[in-house]
């Protein structure tokens, strides 16, 4: 009877030694190093609803916004790297910070293990609606004719819109004046002003004014036409071949995430993009669902490190404290 109890004892101590450590077995948190209410929030709940369902645990979103995204990031990259403390990262938060700032605290390389490509965003060129410009060929026409007089909003000094302008001055040979401010929303404003002559907001951002004629859409920078806006081109098709600029996200861990962890996320995640009912909710609001898994992810990562760091040294761009 004792032999029976004793063995009854070890089958249950070893049930409960294999749930403990099945992941996930308790609580997760995303963090989203910038402000409620932005692309990159708005991603963070979406994700976090679709590993919730597709894991069975509970996940959780934090904002950690400061420090152009380094205060939420700090925080992911000091963490355990045991699956229990994400970040969700992207184009404006991982690539070009670092390759602007001298000092960047981190290696995005080495310190941050790619999990999941999620979904990109392009986009999109606006002019104030008054400007007497209606495609990228004229505008740049206009531009040439008066060099440094047409004056571009970006949403910030390291943003994705900031980055495609000058990559549109770069291969068009415009000189154009950046104004940056602290937020998408303030510049869009002070565009519908006049204030700016144009920008190249991301599409989630500028989708309802574009849609009803408060701003003027020119030309959309990713490769393809946006279901969105049907009937505004491509740079790519009418102006620039191969021109191609678009935010995206992408989940993030800690440095030394387990192998068999970092499958299991990037599992889930691949699944919950392909689903029907994500997708339309996020083409809904701007947002092209991708799904590259963790080694893709890795690849794509690098290429856009490598882009974009010859963008950025050509222009001779570098932020300043």
């Amino acid at each position: 009877m004792k032999a029976l109890l004793l063995a009854l004892l070890l089958v249950a101590g070893s049930a409960s030694v294999q749930a403990a450590d099945r992941y996930p077995s308790r609580t997760i948190k995303l963090v989203v190093a910038f402000a409620p209410g932005g692309v990159a929030d708005i991603m963070g709940r979406m994700i976090g609803q679709a590993l919730q369902a597709k894991l069975g645990q509970t996940v959780i979103v934090e904002n950690k916004p400061g420090g152009d995204g380094l205060i939420g990031m700090g925080e992911v990259v000091r963490a355990a790297p045991d699956g229990y403390t994400l970040l969700i990262g992207g184009f404006g938060g991982q690539i070009i910070p670092p390759l602007m700032k001298d000092d960047f605290p981190f290696d995005v390389r080495r310190d941050i293990v790619k999990i999941a490509l999620t979904a990109e965003f392009a986009n999109v060129l606006v002019v104030n609606k008054d400007l007497a410009v209606n495609s990228a060929k004229e505008l740049v026409d206009y531009a040439k004719a008066r060099p440094g007089a047409l004056n571009f909003g970006s949403s910030g000094r390291a943003t994705s819109d900031r980055l495609a302008a000058e990559l549109f001055m770069l291969e068009t040979g415009t000189r154009m004046v950046n104004v940056p401010y602290k937020g998408g929303g303030v510049a869009l404003t002070d565009l519908r002003a006049g204030t700016t002559q144009l920008m190249f907001p991301q599409l989630p951002a500028v989708i309802a004014l574009a849609t009803s004629g408060d701003v003027k859409p020119l030309a959309v920078t990713s490769r393809y036409r946006l279901p969105q806006l049907p009937d505004v081109p491509t740079l790519s098709e009418t102006l620039l071949p191969g021109f191609h600029v678009s935010s995206w996200n992408v989940l993030l861990a800690p440095r030394g995430l387990p192998d068999d962890i970092r499958k299991t996320l990037s599992d889930a995640l691949v699944e919950a993009v392909k689903e029907p009912q994500l997708q339309e909710k996020m083409r809904r609001i701007g947002i092209e669902p991708v799904g590259l898994a963790s080694a893709e992810a890795d690849a794509f990562f690098e290429q856009e490190l490598v882009r974009w760091k010859r963008v950025i040294d050509t222009a001779g761009i570098k932020l300043e404290h």
